[in-house]
């Protein structure tokens, strides 16, 4: 045991006269936190808009109106024809176009369908999308409003009283869904690359033959390689969490000691990934390269932006040879919906198992590379 502890002071005194990798550890997870909290945001408005109106009649100004009142479009100008409207739209000076024809109000009030035109850059699907989806509330409600008007019925109430209600994020805030999830990738950004250089560092320093001829065994080793990153990822999680409490305002539902506990488990599985890289790789370049390899699987197939349900059979698959689908699955659990041991132990099991598996394999490896 002391032979392990004084590895550990090792890494911690390499560390400590590491300045540079000391700032790392403390300003990029706040950075990343606050930039990809405030940054990032699926719930697009304020998409900029023009108008050409041939039909110049309350009725067309009462449909730009009630876009407008969406607050997913902002009326930037007016156009007089549709090469004006193109070419606003081709600059990129407006996302979306309504073109309303000159006969919308007088086909409005007789009872024929009134014909209006959105025109959407859909370069990015998610704008466009949502340009869409909104733009044909509004359509629907006008409908029935008219429709309703035609018979002689009052407007409310509506046949059909569907009421909505939104758990665990009832504000719809993207941050809210972001944040638990963001905890996984910063853990995996930073703690990678640094287990990664730990076994290059040495052999390309000419001390790793000293820490092979010590008494300690191969799992020693890496235990005692491992254990200072393993301290630095609990602090660099709870600089995090303590940002998603009070910077976003996103309460934790669920026990602070069950998400430490997971949190532990994916540090743990994250530090052996990035030490079996440190075994198979040559050089520190050859480390990071290949511990960026590692970093995308992790963002896109770990559900952390995309759902998995929505992916590909195929990659529905490998997302199950990611660890991070697991931690992702169970911190969202445990801050949005308060879920307890016996609703994520599933998730829990498998993430147990990968934890071993990795930490196992970098201790295999390092056998192979020792001999």
């Amino acid at each position: 045991m002391s032979r392990l502890l004084a590895l550990v002071r090792k890494e911690f005194l390499q560390l400590k006269r590491d300045t540079v990798t000391l700032r790392m550890i403390v300003i990029i997870p706040i950075m990343q936190t606050l930039l990809f909290g405030c940054a990032i945001d699926f719930d697009v408005k304020h998409l900029k808009t023009v108008v050409l109106d041939e039909c110049r009649s309350p009725d067309s100004r009462e449909l730009v109106a009630r876009m407008t009142a969406t607050g997913y479009f902002d009326v930037v100008d007016a156009v007089a024809s549709q090469e004006a409207l193109k070419k606003e739209i081709d600059s990129g000076r407006a996302s979306v176009g309504l073109v309303i024809d000159r006969q919308y109000g007088k086909d409005l009030h007789a009872g024929e369908p009134a014909p209006a035109l959105l025109v959407v850059n859909a370069s990015d699907s998610v704008v466009s999308g949502q340009a869409m989806a909104v733009a044909g509330g509004v359509a629907s409600e006008l409908s029935v409003a008219e429709l309703a008007r035609r018979a002689g019925l009052p407007a409310n109430p509506l046949p059909v009283d569907l009421r909505i209600r939104a758990w665990y994020n009832p504000d719809l805030k993207t941050s809210t869904f972001i944040i638990p999830g963001l905890v996984a990738i910063l853990l995996t950004f930073t703690l990678v690359q640094f287990t990664a250089m730990a076994i290059v560092r040495e052999r390309e320093r000419g001390t790793l033959e000293q820490l092979q001829v010590t008494p300690l065994t191969r799992l020693g080793l890496i235990v005692g390689k491992i254990l200072p990153y393993l301290l630095i990822g609990l602090f660099q999680l709870t600089l995090i969490v303590l940002l998603m409490r009070f910077a976003f305002a996103i309460p934790i539902a669920g026990s602070l000691l069950l998400l430490y506990g997971a949190g532990l488990l994916f540090i743990a599985a994250v530090l052996g990934l990035g030490m079996l890289v440190s075994t198979v790789a040559d050089t520190q370049m050859q480390a990071m390269q290949m511990s960026f390899f590692f970093m995308l699987p992790f963002v896109f197939l770990s559900g952390y932006v995309f759902p998995i349900d929505g992916m590909p059979s195929f990659f529905q698959w490998i997302s199950y040879l990611i660890p991070a689908r697991y931690f992702i699955e169970v911190i969202r659990g445990i801050v949005l919906r308060g879920a307890g041991l016996a609703d994520l132990w599933e998730p829990l099991v498998w993430l147990i198992f990968y934890t071993v598996l990795i930490i196992a394999a970098a201790v295999l490896r390092f056998r192979k590379t020792a001999a």
